[in-house]
């Protein structure tokens, strides 16, 4: 239905912009939506929810008209057209249109708009699972562009609540231990009491709670809430002077007394709601990590067990727009072991219809159910390609996709890299694949690998286990990996287990490349690699995470005596130390995670200059110029793809090419484009990825400097490094 109404606007709207007038109704229509953005622009927001109000009651049949609000200055004016926009359930084109009333010069509007684009995710009770992670990534790309504190607060808070995701608290608490604006520090402390992050925001809670204002009476409404949870967990179980375990008589007083008096009696009918509320509470205000898992979070939680495998085409997609403004699903990247990279579809293919029905201006998250499904069934799909004169159908069989957790390789000046991207099961993958990182890492020893770069950017952890049996292969026989305490006490102790190989396996000199989002074993084989001097870490402090979880089910949800745990909580049960002693994972954030031996923080983000590259790829000319350029210079384009030497001249063409695109960027960010259009298409022709660019990625640079210096290897001898090892030479590439 979405899609015939959909294409019904669409012809409409082309209808009207060809004719020579608008009709009478059209014009009416126009006027009432023109005279209450006028009222809303006069308000200057005081009269926001009116005017809102009253562009929802005019119907769907006005949008074409409301979207004109768009075009005006006025930041409120545009945030009540995303409002209209998404209360239609055109999700994606409302949070895009509240996040460009974001960028208003109006620090009121901003704040308005990212409250706003927060409450309606969060309130959105038509959204699955999956549309949840979709509209939740959007407001991370908001957040990405924002430099505002109180409008990524105010995103944060919308991203918690549709995913309830630990780093949204943690970007939360850092905000709050940096701010120097108190209203800053009150939003922060705010989100994080309604985060159920108590641990991190109670301090600044209690300065809230003196004050004689609507946050002061927030403060003091989420300090009671938590003091009732600190109390359940406390008190002696005498429920009603019955001589049980604990004292439950205040939680009882309390639901009483909001059953007798919340304004909202519909919200306390439910008591086992309110008593899982107080559940969730008491584990939320321990640490982090523990917490309570309702029905709807264990059924995901049994779906993410299948840990990287699905039922589906095999495609990463996206949606892109294109020269007409009108956006399609569009395969960013096939997975070259998957069916729709063997059925024939490439990066940059549109797929117009799924299953009949078109994707244009459609929600990812909904394309992305549709296309996936049970294993060995068929998916109907209409491709188009630049080139083509018409679109083309593909039914293609969903089979279970297995992602693609490790790859190697042996660069220039042999050294070995490792991008591995999850601690799996390592048998497993020796069993699937017939590789695994310990398979890898041989092959490049009997390559004659002089140093090994190894690259844990990005790993979120995994198994235990894994992590001491790659340790294993670094450190000599029994030495520690890390160790295990629970209350004081030491329960396990992990040590590499080599005794077979008289030492350790492979003695080259290490490096290892560390982020962010490099977590718990990730952060054990890098800190113990780093403590037993064996291993030089480079990139940015990891994520620090160093505690041990287990989920423990709840026998008070049971449907019967027989029947099957419903809930459950998570409950940390130890925490780990690295060999020296140290713990990642520290009250205080700023003390958390492994610190690089050698910091590399990533590069900033220019937006100006992928706004323009996003114009210059729906442009649809550098995407031609390499589809046409390919056959003829296959063997150029895949070196090129490997490093370019930042040489815009070894491009055939290239500046007919630049010239005519009129593009504002210079000719060395076209080349920069050209050349990652280019690796795209070497990689599709292929059939495998390019895991890793070592002309563009930095802390990979540093790594390979660090690496030749280690191995003994004058860095500025290897043509392919020159242009990041000694600046641009005149006779590079020669």
């Amino acid at each position: 239905m979405r899609s015939r109404l959909t294409l019904t606007f669409l012809a409409a709207a082309l209808a009207a912009a060809g004719a020579a007038s608008l009709t009478s109704s059209a014009q009416d229509q126009q006027e009432k939506v023109e005279a209450i953005f006028n009222r809303i622009e006069d308000g200057r927001g005081s009269n926001l929810a009116d005017g809102i109000r009253e562009l929802e009651e005019l119907g769907r049949g006005s949008l074409d008209s409301i979207r004109k609000g768009l075009t005006r200055a006025d930041a409120y004016v545009r945030i009540a057209v995303g409002k209209v926009l998404y209360h239609h359930e055109l999700r994606e084109e409302g949070l895009e249109a509240l996040s460009k009333a974001m960028e208003s010069k109006n620090a009121a509007a901003r704040r308005v708009a990212a409250d706003l684009a927060a409450s309606l995710a969060i309130a959105d009770t038509k959204l699955s699972s999956v549309q949840k992670k979709g509209v939740s990534d959007h407001l991370r790309k908001i957040i990405e562009a924002q430099d505002d504190d109180l409008t990524r607060v105010a995103l944060w808070r919308g991203v918690y609540g549709l995913t309830e995701t630990i780093d949204a608290r943690r970007k939360v608490r850092d905000i709050l231990e940096k701010a120097k604006r108190r209203e800053v520090k009150d939003d922060a402390a705010l989100a994080l009491a309604e985060m159920d992050a108590f641990i991190w925001a109670k301090g600044h809670l209690r300065e809230l709670a003196a004050e004689p204002s609507e946050r002061g009476r927030l403060a003091r409404a989420y300090l009671k809430i938590n003091e009732q949870a600190e109390d359940l967990s406390r008190a002696l179980d005498r429920r009603g002077g019955s001589g049980g375990k604990y004292d439950y008589r205040m939680l009882d007083e309390v639901i009483d007394k909001l059953k007798e008096h919340y304004h909202d009696a519909g919200k306390v009918e439910d008591v086992n709601k309110l008593i899982e509320a107080a559940a969730r509470g008491l584990l939320g205000s321990l640490d982090p990590y523990s917490s309570y898992y309702d029905e709807k979070a264990i059924e995901q939680l049994r779906k993410e067990e299948l840990e990287g495998h699905y039922g589906g085409i095999g495609a990463r997609v996206s949606m892109r727009k294109d020269k007409t403004g009108t956006s399609w699903l569009t395969i960013e990247e096939p997975i070259f072991s998957g069916p729709a990279y063997r059925a024939g579809l490439r990066t940059y293919d549109t797929i117009r219809e799924v299953e009949g029905e078109a994707t244009m201006n459609l929600e990812v998250s909904d394309l992305v159910k549709k296309m996936r499904g049970k294993p060995g069934t068929d998916v109907r799909l209409k491709v188009y390609r630049t080139g083509w004169t018409k679109e083309r159908e593909f039914v293609i069989k969903r089979e279970e996709i297995q992602l693609e957790t490790t790859m190697s390789r042996l660069l220039p000046g042999q050294i070995g890299y490792v991008k591995y991207s999850t601690f799996g099961d390592l048998d497993e993958e020796l069993k699937n694949k017939g590789a695994n990182i310990e398979t890898m890492i041989g092959r490049l020893k009997e390559q004659g690998m002089k140093a090994l770069v190894l690259d844990l950017r990005g790993n979120s952890g995994g198994y235990l286990r894994t992590a001491k049996r790659i340790a294993s292969l670094f450190l000599e026989h029994e030495a520690i990996v890390l160790t295990t305490k629970a209350r004081g006490i030491v329960k396990e102790t992990y040590k590499s287990d080599n005794k077979d190989a008289g030492g350790a396996v492979t003695a080259v000199p290490i490096l290892v490349l560390v982020d962010g989002g490099s977590a718990s074993a990730s952060e054990i084989l890098a800190g113990a690699l780093q403590d037993h001097k064996r291993a030089t870490l480079i990139g940015e402090k990891t994520f620090g995470k160093g505690s041990v979880q287990d989920l423990k089910m709840l026998e008070a949800t049971k449907d019967n005596p027989n029947g099957p745990e419903k809930t459950a909580a998570r409950i940390t049960i130890a925490k780990w130390f690295l060999p020296s002693g140290r713990s990642v994972e520290k009250e205080n954030v700023k003390e958390s995670g492994v610190e690089p031996d050698i910091k590399i923080p990533a590069p900033e983000r220019e937006f100006w200059k992928e706004a323009e590259f996003d114009r210059l790829r729906a442009d649809g000319k550098v995407i031609d110029y390499v589809e046409k350029s390919f056959k003829e210079h296959a063997a150029l384009f895949a070196q090129l793809a490997d490093v370019d030497y930042g040489d815009a001249s070894k491009y055939p063409g290239f500046d007919p090419l630049y010239d005519s695109l009129g593009s504002k960027a210079s000719k060395d960010e076209v080349r920069e484009l050209i050349r990652e259009v280019v690796r795209k298409k070497v990689q599709d022709d292929q059939g495998k990825a390019l895991h890793l660019d070592f002309q563009t990625d930095v802390v990979l640079q540093r790594g390979i400097t660090e690496a030749c210096a280690k191995a003994g290897i004058d860095v500025k001898n290897i043509k392919e490094y020159g242009v990041f090892a000694v600046g641009k030479r005149k006779d590079e590439g020669k």
